[in-house]
């Protein structure tokens, strides 16, 4: 009798903690949290908030919150430093701290590729995207939101029925910006002349969804308070005609993208680019120079050995003498317009190519040649002012017209 007490109560000790444990799988307060799941499941929505691609550029603090019935995401841009961003995904859950997830970001120039990172499933977490890699018009961030909380309610009697909804609930949410390069005027390409303007190339988009591109130039006189403005389309010459000669021009830029709108495929939305930073222009002066005088000498004929080389392409140059005369050229001017940088001159190189002198000043000093010996010969110059110089690789602009003298070399 006492053994069989002994046994009885072995057996209910055992069964005790067996119910405890079993009680003890399921979460506190499960029944209530998988009501709200289901219902939030069932009766699934999203609500954006903030500002999304047709109001705003990739501008730091643009920020889009997706608010449904389980979780609240919030996607910021961070930081831009240099062409690398910081994109802030906020993660806060409605039914449990540790439910939903976002799996992965997706970019526009990697669509349909995993991002290499998870967030944090509940709180802040950061990924970098590199910025030169995105194309231009509408572009996105899109965050994938994933759960596999069904596994936590596997003791509930109606789990089977959420089952796939739950295990495979995935859903995609895009912060989309319009992303278009900024322009620079910087005066390379640049081509003045006495009436008209040339400031470089429209930008020309190749992003698939484009549909137009070009750059928005604005101008005025630099003293005159009221700006103009142009529209290019891209790849065409961004000239303005119609100045007047000897005249500060002050150009501004934007470029500009129209795109196809994600939402239909349809609407076209048009971003612009920052505004650059302004570019001063002058015309040329519209008369030639006045030349006082042109002097002429130190003359020295020199004969110049080219050796014999091969080519990449297995042609032999053979080897060959010429001759050329030096000389030193002294051009002064009359006088000097307001604003000119220097002048041109052009039959004073052996190679036929133009000769520049900077300055402000009247007098110019030039260290000129001519093909073989031209001791007590005639040469025919070509001496215009030139009124800008952005550079090596921005080159002269703005020429005069040319004031044509004869100097013998001596």
């Amino acid at each position: 009798m006492k053994r069989t007490r002994k046994t009885l109560s072995v057996l209910l000790a055992v069964l005790l903690l067996t119910s405890t444990l079993a009680f003890a799988a399921i979460p506190a307060g499960a029944a209530n949290k998988w009501a709200a799941l289901t219902a939030g499941i069932d009766n699934f929505s999203v609500k954006e908030t903030g500002t999304n691609y047709d109001k705003v550029h990739l501008k730091v603090g643009s920020a889009v919150t997706f608010d449904t019935p389980l979780y609240a995401l919030t996607v910021k841009l961070a930081a831009i430093k240099g062409a690398e961003a910081t994109v802030q995904t906020v993660m806060k859950q409605k039914i449990d701290d540790d439910m939903f997830y976002v799996s992965y970001l997706a970019v526009s120039y990697r669509d349909g590729e995993d991002g290499d990172f998870v967030s944090a499933e509940n709180g802040v977490s950061t990924n970098t995207v590199d910025l030169s890699q995105i194309g231009d018009g509408v572009c996105y961030f899109r965050f994938t939101v994933r759960s596999q909380i069904g596994y936590q309610f596997n003791n509930e009697p109606n789990f089977r029925q959420y089952d796939d909804k739950i295990n495979h609930f995935e859903e995609r949410h895009a912060f989309y910006f319009q992303n278009v390069p900024n322009i620079a005027l910087t005066g390379k390409n640049l081509k003045a002349t006495t009436n008209a303007i040339t400031v470089g190339t429209a930008y020309k988009s190749y992003s698939n969804g484009v549909t137009a591109s070009g750059t928005i130039l604005y101008y005025k006189a630099k003293d005159a308070k009221k700006w103009s403005n142009k529209t290019f389309a891209g790849g065409k010459p961004m000239t303005v005609k119609k100045l007047k000669a000897g005249t500060v021009y002050q150009f501004k830029a934007a470029n500009f993208v129209k795109s196809l709108s994600p939402e239909d495929g349809k609407t076209v939305r048009t971003a612009k680019s920052d505004l650059s930073k302004a570019l001063n222009v002058r015309t040329g002066f519209g008369a030639a120079p006045e030349i006082k005088s042109i002097k002429v000498s130190g003359a020295q004929t020199k004969k110049v050995h080219v050796n014999g080389y091969w080519e990449s392409d297995g042609d032999w140059h053979p080897a060959y003498d010429y001759t050329v005369t030096n000389y030193k050229l002294t051009i002064t001017l009359k006088s000097a317009p307001k604003g000119m940088q220097g002048i041109k001159v052009t039959g004073a190189h052996s190679s036929g190519l133009p000769l520049w002198a900077k300055g402000t000043g009247s007098t110019f000093t030039l260290n000129a040649s001519a093909a073989g010996n031209a001791i007590g010969k005639n040469v025919k110059l070509a001496i215009c002012t030139y009124a800008n110089k952005f550079g090596a690789d921005s080159g002269h602009s703005g020429y005069s017209p040319a004031a044509k003298k004869n100097v013998t070399v001596r």
